[in-house]
């Protein structure tokens, strides 16, 4: 008997649900091959921005863990929202060492215990191991006519793929995958899931059985290939397996997206990772050059789950203009489009070299291009590494430096702030200094010296806290949202007119009181964000505008959290509720038709 018929009853669908009939079928049937929906179709750059907008915002994501109990091993799936806006779901199944049903006394004892869990939890789910043919015809069913039209899905696609003019499966075909025309009669030929149905497992099996068929007969989750392609691919997921065919690349991309959207089955991140390099490839692909609308129109055949928010509309003045001023929904979508497109990625290694660390910043493009390093020889406690393995690495760094454009060797700053960025500008003799200019933009009820050149007091709401404050002196603090420290490591090898006026960006400044400002210190986003929710969405925004005006380089883990922060902020824009404010009459899916003058991006996001 076979593993599957030995399961216990619960656990095994009833007759009657796997005899179930679907829904009524579309109400137009597809009469010729050439009305079955093909993934590998010509995408416009608006289904690019879709399929960007729902793998950040609706797509959930998912982490798996494995763990020896016993004799048997659980399996755990925890998937999320990926913006934390619906609760945690977590999926679990008891299986052998070697991935299939766990007998004796111990599998019993967890399927129990997670039965009885199942039961308390709505959010826990208790199922059973994928076993292949086991469980994929009583589950998932067979090749269906789901359009009432007399064949079933797989000779659908396979005719489409053909190019028949009638449902017959004889001729030749372009693999996708491979690249190559393949003539069905002589190789062996497949219909295959680019999402496998392994993957979606987890969450299916507690689905309904329409649900299951819907996705195992979708036409646009499937594609002819080779045999022995779609053996060597089996279930592996974008960040494991690429088309060999770079020309299949964005298709790929645009189907793993949206079948994942569609059918709502969570991606592991390292796949959404994945997934948005090659969309955005993709996307930039298809936009002349300072385009300022997204070219094409949308795919009939993607489902999305929500279509990404669109708006034009001119640049228009700010409230004030700073931080602190009010973000439209379209100036949230410039900071996205700037964080993705124009912000530079880095990462740093360190490693001890007698005396001394060598620490190197790798700097590489957010799309396409050449990386940059950045080289510099310290001491344990991050200052300038003295002594005879100091100039020695130093000198090694020179050389290196001197015979290739891409290498920086630089140095730590060392409380060297006023040598290297100045210090207040004044634009005229007589004129407030920016801390000046800053404070009285900041504050109200603002009272100046006798020369109009100083703020001498004045009140304000702390951006970080919330909280309401009083300035006087030194109790108040120009804050650089991306500090100095930050922007160094390019900073140091720009000229110096460039590192004075980022000091004086008054878009990177903000008034916060002298121990809020201790409290915050330098960190970066991946380590704090403030408190007061009201100023979130702006304080992202101000974090990207200063990195990629300026052209500085953030941390992967900071472009996480702002990635985040920010499509949380556009979605709130999009319903109307939140920053940003809706469109005309507050229209969901509308993003406010206006940018502020203010913030000088180095390019606007096509709407």
């Amino acid at each position: 008997m076979s593993a599957w018929m030995k399961r216990p009853v619960g656990v095994v669908l009833s007759a009657g649900l796997l005899l179930g009939v679907l829904g009524a079928p579309p109400a137009a049937a597809y009469s010729s091959p050439d009305q079955v929906p093909d993934p590998f179709q010509d995408y416009s750059a608006q289904d690019y921005a879709d399929a960007l907008w729902n793998l950040e915002t609706t797509t959930d994501v998912r982490t798996h863990e494995r763990e020896s109990r016993g004799d048997c091993d659980v399996q755990r799936y925890t998937v999320n929202h990926p913006l934390g806006l619906e609760p945690e779901q977590t999926y679990v199944h008891v299986l052998s060492p070697d991935g299939t049903w766990c007998d004796g006394s111990d599998g019993d004892e967890l399927r129990e215990e997670f039965d009885a869990r199942d039961e308390e939890d709505e959010n826990f789910h208790h199922g059973v191991p994928y076993e292949n043919t086991e469980q994929r015809v009583p589950y998932y069913g067979t090749w269906e006519d789901t359009t009432g039209n007399g064949h079933h899905s797989r000779t659908e696609i396979h005719a489409r793929d053909l190019g028949n003019s009638t449902f017959t499966v004889s001729g030749t075909y372009w693999d996708h995958y491979s690249g190559q025309m393949v003539d069905v009669g002589e190789t062996e030929t497949h219909a295959e899931h680019m999402i496998p149905v392994g993957h979606t497992w987890p969450e299916m099996q507690h689905r309904s059985r329409e649900a299951r068929v819907a996705y195992y007969n979708d036409h646009m989750n499937l594609t002819s290939t080779i045999g022995w392609i779609n053996r060597e691919k089996s279930g592996h997921t974008p960040s494991e397996w690429m088309p060999s065919a770079e020309s299949a690349h964005c298709a790929y991309a645009m189907t793993w997206t949206h079948i994942s959207n569609k059918h709502e089955v969570s991606l592991f991140q390292r796949d959404v990772d994945h997934l948005r390099d090659q969309l955005w490839d993709c996307l930039q692909d298809e936009l002349p050059d300072d385009a300022e609308t997204l070219p094409g129109d949308r795919s009939p055949d993607l489902d999305w789950q929500e279509p990404a928010p669109a708006a034009g509309g001119e640049i228009t003045d700010g409230d004030g203009g700073g931080p602190r001023s009010g973000l439209s929904g379209l100036d949230l979508a410039d900071a996205l489009w700037n964080l993705e497109n124009q912000v530079p990625v880095r990462s740093v290694e360190r490693e001890s070299r007698g005396d001394c660390d060598l620490q190197t910043y790798t700097v590489s493009p957010p799309r396409r291009g050449e990386e940059t390093t950045y080289a510099r020889a310290i001491s344990e406690d991050n200052d300038t590494c003295d002594g005879e393995d100091g100039d020695t690495l130093r000198e090694e760094l020179d050389e290196q430096a001197e015979g290739d454009d891409s290498f920086f060797h630089g140095s730590p700053l060392s409380g060297q702030r006023r040598e290297h960025f100045g210090y207040w500008s004044t634009p005229e003799e007589g004129e407030p200094n920016t801390r000046h200019r800053v404070l009285a933009r900041d504050l109200d009820e603002v009272v100046w010296n006798s020369t109009e050149t100083g703020v001498v007091s004045g009140e304000y709401t702390d951006p970080y806290t919330g909280q309401e404050a009083e300035h006087s002196g030194a109790g108040t603090q120009l804050d650089h949202i991306l500090p100095v420290e930050h922007a160094w490591i390019e900073m140091e090898h720009r000229p110096r007119e460039e590192r004075v006026g980022f000091y004086n960006d008054v878009q990177n400044l903000l008034a916060v009181p002298a121990e809020t400002q201790e409290d915050r210190g330098v960190q970066a986003p991946r380590d704090w964000m403030p408190e007061y929710e009201v100023f979130q969405c702006r304080y992202a925004a101000a974090w990207v505008h200063a990195a990629a005006s300026h052209e500085i380089s953030l941390f992967a883990s900071d472009v996480e959290v702002l990635r985040e922060s920010l499509y949380t902020c556009l979605q709130e824009a999009a319903s109307g509720d939140g920053e940003g404010e809706a469109g005309e009459d507050g229209d969901d899916g509308a993003l406010e038709p206006s940018r502020r003058s203010d913030l000088d991006w180095p390019t606007h996001a096509p709407q």
